[in-house]
Protein backbone atom coordinates (compact mmCIF):
# COMPACT_ATOMS: atom_id res chain seq x y z
CA UNK A 1 0.00 0.00 0.00
CA UNK A 2 1.48 3.75 -0.82
CA UNK A 3 1.96 5.97 1.26
CA UNK A 4 2.20 8.88 -1.24
CA UNK A 5 0.10 11.73 -0.66
CA UNK A 6 -3.33 12.09 -3.15
CA UNK A 7 -3.45 14.83 -6.07
CA UNK A 8 -3.80 18.50 -5.17
CA UNK A 9 -6.76 19.82 -4.17
CA UNK A 10 -10.07 18.37 -5.75
CA UNK A 11 -12.96 20.12 -7.37
CA UNK A 12 -14.72 22.51 -4.45
CA UNK A 13 -16.13 24.79 -6.88
CA UNK A 14 -18.88 25.52 -4.36
CA UNK A 15 -20.95 27.55 -6.86
CA UNK A 16 -21.45 24.55 -8.62
CA UNK A 17 -22.63 22.42 -5.66
CA UNK A 18 -26.13 21.38 -5.21
CA UNK A 19 -26.36 19.53 -1.98
CA UNK A 20 -29.95 20.37 -1.31
CA UNK A 21 -31.23 19.47 2.12
CA UNK A 22 -27.92 18.26 2.90
CA UNK A 23 -27.60 16.92 6.60
CA UNK A 24 -23.81 17.81 6.83
CA UNK A 25 -22.48 21.06 7.50
CA UNK A 26 -19.04 21.14 7.30
CA UNK A 27 -17.11 23.58 6.13
CA UNK A 28 -14.76 23.91 3.14
CA UNK A 29 -11.13 24.17 4.55
CA UNK A 30 -11.14 20.67 5.97
CA UNK A 31 -12.01 19.31 2.44
CA UNK A 32 -10.06 21.40 0.57
CA UNK A 33 -6.72 20.83 3.06
CA UNK A 34 -7.21 16.75 2.13
CA UNK A 35 -7.86 17.49 -1.37
CA UNK A 36 -11.67 16.15 -1.38
CA UNK A 37 -13.15 16.10 -4.79
CA UNK A 38 -17.13 16.97 -4.69
CA UNK A 39 -17.61 17.27 -8.56
CA UNK A 40 -16.37 15.86 -11.88
CA UNK A 41 -14.60 18.05 -14.43
CA UNK A 42 -17.55 19.91 -16.23
CA UNK A 43 -17.65 19.48 -19.56
CA UNK A 44 -17.32 16.04 -19.87
CA UNK A 45 -21.09 15.14 -20.08
CA UNK A 46 -21.09 12.39 -17.61
CA UNK A 47 -21.99 11.92 -13.81
CA UNK A 48 -21.41 9.16 -11.08
CA UNK A 49 -23.66 7.32 -8.68
CA UNK A 50 -21.94 6.59 -5.92
CA UNK A 51 -23.35 4.15 -2.83
CA UNK A 52 -22.66 3.91 1.18
CA UNK A 53 -22.08 1.38 4.15
CA UNK A 54 -22.18 -1.73 2.02
CA UNK A 55 -21.50 -4.91 1.40
CA UNK A 56 -24.86 -5.88 2.26
CA UNK A 57 -26.03 -9.75 1.11
CA UNK A 58 -29.34 -8.78 0.33
CA UNK A 59 -29.30 -4.69 -0.64
CA UNK A 60 -25.74 -4.55 -2.54
CA UNK A 61 -26.83 -7.83 -4.50
CA UNK A 62 -30.20 -6.29 -5.61
CA UNK A 63 -28.42 -3.03 -6.66
CA UNK A 64 -25.68 -5.01 -8.53
CA UNK A 65 -28.64 -6.78 -10.25
CA UNK A 66 -30.14 -3.57 -11.42
CA UNK A 67 -27.07 -1.91 -12.40
CA UNK A 68 -25.68 -4.76 -14.49
CA UNK A 69 -29.11 -5.01 -16.42
CA UNK A 70 -28.81 -1.46 -17.11
CA UNK A 71 -25.47 -1.31 -18.09
CA UNK A 72 -23.65 1.75 -16.15
CA UNK A 73 -21.21 1.67 -13.21
CA UNK A 74 -20.97 2.62 -9.89
CA UNK A 75 -18.74 3.17 -7.24
CA UNK A 76 -19.16 1.41 -3.93
CA UNK A 77 -17.67 3.09 -0.69
CA UNK A 78 -17.46 -0.19 1.45
CA UNK A 79 -17.05 -0.29 5.34
CA UNK A 80 -13.92 -2.54 6.16
CA UNK A 81 -15.80 -4.95 8.31
CA UNK A 82 -18.41 -5.44 6.17
CA UNK A 83 -16.38 -6.03 3.17
CA UNK A 84 -14.85 -8.94 5.13
CA UNK A 85 -17.71 -10.76 6.09
CA UNK A 86 -19.06 -10.48 2.46
CA UNK A 87 -15.68 -10.87 0.16
CA UNK A 88 -18.37 -12.17 -2.97
CA UNK A 89 -20.05 -9.55 -3.28
CA UNK A 90 -16.82 -7.60 -3.14
CA UNK A 91 -15.31 -9.49 -5.78
CA UNK A 92 -18.58 -9.29 -7.52
CA UNK A 93 -18.39 -5.43 -7.96
CA UNK A 94 -14.66 -5.74 -9.04
CA UNK A 95 -15.81 -8.64 -11.65
CA UNK A 96 -18.69 -6.55 -12.64
CA UNK A 97 -16.86 -3.75 -13.96
CA UNK A 98 -17.64 -0.92 -10.74
CA UNK A 99 -15.33 0.71 -8.85
CA UNK A 100 -14.68 0.90 -5.05
CA UNK A 101 -13.18 2.53 -2.19
CA UNK A 102 -13.12 2.40 1.47
CA UNK A 103 -15.45 4.12 3.92
CA UNK A 104 -13.07 3.53 7.37
CA UNK A 105 -13.41 0.28 9.12
CA UNK A 106 -16.01 0.47 11.44
CA UNK A 107 -18.24 3.80 10.72
CA UNK A 108 -17.84 5.49 13.75
CA UNK A 109 -18.58 9.19 14.06
CA UNK A 110 -16.00 11.27 13.41
CA UNK A 111 -17.09 14.07 15.53
CA UNK A 112 -17.04 11.82 18.27
CA UNK A 113 -13.39 10.18 18.13
CA UNK A 114 -10.08 11.66 19.07
CA UNK A 115 -8.12 12.17 15.37
CA UNK A 116 -5.49 9.15 16.00
CA UNK A 117 -8.06 6.81 16.69
CA UNK A 118 -9.82 7.95 13.74
CA UNK A 119 -7.04 8.09 11.35
CA UNK A 120 -6.27 4.30 12.67
CA UNK A 121 -9.60 3.23 11.60
CA UNK A 122 -9.67 4.90 8.22
CA UNK A 123 -6.34 2.94 7.75
CA UNK A 124 -7.57 -0.08 8.74
CA UNK A 125 -10.97 0.37 6.80
CA UNK A 126 -8.47 0.67 3.76
CA UNK A 127 -6.60 -2.20 4.63
CA UNK A 128 -9.71 -4.61 4.84
CA UNK A 129 -11.14 -3.93 1.47
CA UNK A 130 -7.49 -4.02 -0.21
CA UNK A 131 -7.10 -7.52 1.95
CA UNK A 132 -10.53 -8.48 0.06
CA UNK A 133 -10.46 -6.81 -3.35
CA UNK A 134 -6.16 -8.07 -4.13
CA UNK A 135 -6.03 -4.17 -5.25
CA UNK A 136 -5.04 -1.07 -3.77
CA UNK A 137 -7.50 0.54 -2.65
CA UNK A 138 -6.71 4.53 -2.76
CA UNK A 139 -10.66 6.26 -2.76
CA UNK A 140 -11.88 6.69 0.64
CA UNK A 141 -14.98 8.56 1.75
CA UNK A 142 -15.18 9.65 5.42
CA UNK A 143 -18.28 8.59 7.49
CA UNK A 144 -21.18 11.19 7.57
CA UNK A 145 -18.63 13.10 5.04
CA UNK A 146 -16.99 14.73 7.85
CA UNK A 147 -13.07 15.94 7.55
CA UNK A 148 -12.17 18.51 9.90
CA UNK A 149 -9.07 20.35 9.65
CA UNK A 150 -7.71 18.44 12.70
CA UNK A 151 -8.42 15.15 9.68
CA UNK A 152 -7.28 16.37 6.78
CA UNK A 153 -3.02 16.02 6.99
CA UNK A 154 -3.32 12.82 8.21
CA UNK A 155 -5.60 11.84 5.64
CA UNK A 156 -3.61 13.04 2.60
CA UNK A 157 -0.25 11.79 4.80
CA UNK A 158 -2.44 7.93 4.11
CA UNK A 159 -2.38 8.61 0.89
CA UNK A 160 -6.01 8.02 0.65
CA UNK A 161 -7.79 10.18 -1.98
CA UNK A 162 -11.39 11.77 -0.46
CA UNK A 163 -14.11 11.70 -2.52
CA UNK A 164 -17.57 13.37 -0.89
CA UNK A 165 -20.58 14.11 -3.17
CA UNK A 166 -22.58 16.96 -4.60
CA UNK A 167 -25.82 15.90 -4.30
CA UNK A 168 -27.52 14.01 -1.14
CA UNK A 169 -30.53 11.68 -1.68
CA UNK A 170 -30.73 11.79 2.14
CA UNK A 171 -32.02 7.99 1.10
CA UNK A 172 -30.16 7.59 4.70
CA UNK A 173 -33.15 8.80 6.46
CA UNK A 174 -35.71 6.95 8.26
CA UNK A 175 -39.08 6.50 5.92
CA UNK A 176 -37.51 8.05 2.86
CA UNK A 177 -39.47 7.24 -0.10
CA UNK A 178 -38.60 6.39 -3.76
CA UNK A 179 -40.35 9.46 -5.08
CA UNK A 180 -38.24 11.82 -2.12
CA UNK A 181 -35.28 10.33 -3.35
CA UNK A 182 -36.36 11.08 -6.70
CA UNK A 183 -37.26 14.50 -5.97
CA UNK A 184 -33.87 15.27 -4.36
CA UNK A 185 -32.06 14.38 -8.07
CA UNK A 186 -32.11 17.31 -10.94
CA UNK A 187 -29.57 15.37 -13.32
CA UNK A 188 -26.74 17.71 -14.21
CA UNK A 189 -23.03 18.13 -15.68
CA UNK A 190 -20.24 16.46 -13.18
CA UNK A 191 -22.88 15.48 -10.36
CA UNK A 192 -21.46 12.90 -8.20
CA UNK A 193 -24.71 11.29 -6.23
CA UNK A 194 -25.16 9.73 -2.94
CA UNK A 195 -26.87 6.58 -2.07
CA UNK A 196 -26.69 3.81 0.35
CA UNK A 197 -26.75 -0.02 -0.19
CA UNK A 198 -25.95 -0.75 3.55
CA UNK A 199 -26.56 1.48 6.53
CA UNK A 200 -24.35 1.70 9.06
CA UNK A 201 -24.98 1.82 11.97
CA UNK A 202 -28.13 0.02 10.84
CA UNK A 203 -30.97 0.98 13.64
CA UNK A 204 -34.21 -0.63 12.84
CA UNK A 205 -35.71 -2.99 10.44
CA UNK A 206 -36.83 -0.17 8.48
CA UNK A 207 -34.15 2.15 8.68
CA UNK A 208 -31.85 -0.73 7.27
CA UNK A 209 -34.18 -1.38 4.37
CA UNK A 210 -32.77 -0.13 1.32
CA UNK A 211 -35.84 -0.92 -0.95
CA UNK A 212 -36.83 2.12 -1.97
CA UNK A 213 -32.93 2.89 -2.82
CA UNK A 214 -33.50 0.12 -4.97
CA UNK A 215 -36.34 1.47 -6.46
CA UNK A 216 -34.73 4.72 -7.72
CA UNK A 217 -31.69 3.34 -9.06
CA UNK A 218 -33.39 2.65 -12.55
CA UNK A 219 -35.14 5.76 -13.10
CA UNK A 220 -32.30 7.78 -11.92
CA UNK A 221 -30.45 5.99 -14.28
CA UNK A 222 -33.07 6.82 -16.95
CA UNK A 223 -32.77 10.13 -16.14
CA UNK A 224 -29.15 11.04 -16.53
CA UNK A 225 -29.11 9.24 -19.91
CA UNK A 226 -31.98 11.23 -21.08
CA UNK A 227 -29.78 14.40 -20.45
CA UNK A 228 -27.16 13.13 -22.32
CA UNK A 229 -24.91 12.05 -19.66
CA UNK A 230 -22.67 8.99 -19.01
CA UNK A 231 -22.46 7.30 -15.53
CA UNK A 232 -19.47 6.84 -14.62
CA UNK A 233 -16.56 5.93 -12.08
CA UNK A 234 -15.27 8.55 -9.87
CA UNK A 235 -11.26 9.21 -10.75
CA UNK A 236 -9.08 6.98 -8.67
CA UNK A 237 -11.72 4.32 -8.00
CA UNK A 238 -10.39 0.60 -7.65
CA UNK A 239 -11.61 -1.51 -10.77
CA UNK A 240 -9.46 -4.02 -11.07
CA UNK A 241 -10.29 -7.57 -11.30
CA UNK A 242 -9.67 -8.56 -7.75
CA UNK A 243 -6.60 -11.48 -7.35
CA UNK A 244 -4.29 -12.18 -4.94
CA UNK A 245 -2.51 -9.58 -3.38
CA UNK A 246 0.56 -10.36 -0.68
CA UNK A 247 1.67 -8.13 2.11
CA UNK A 248 -1.82 -6.74 3.05
CA UNK A 249 -3.83 -7.24 6.08
CA UNK A 250 -5.34 -10.67 6.23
Amino acid sequence: MTGANPPGAGILDRSRIRLGRARRTVGAAGPQLAGAGRMLSPGAASAALTFDDGPDPVWTALVLDLLGELGVPATFFLVGQRARAHPDIVRRMLDEGHGIGSHSASHPDPAAMPVRELVDDYRRGRWMVESVAGVEVRLFRPPTGRIDLAHAPAIRASGLRPWLWSLDTEDWREGTTTEQILASVSPGDGDVVLLHDGLQPAGSPEAHSRAATVAAVPVLVERYRRAGLSLVLLPDASSAPARPRAGVLQ
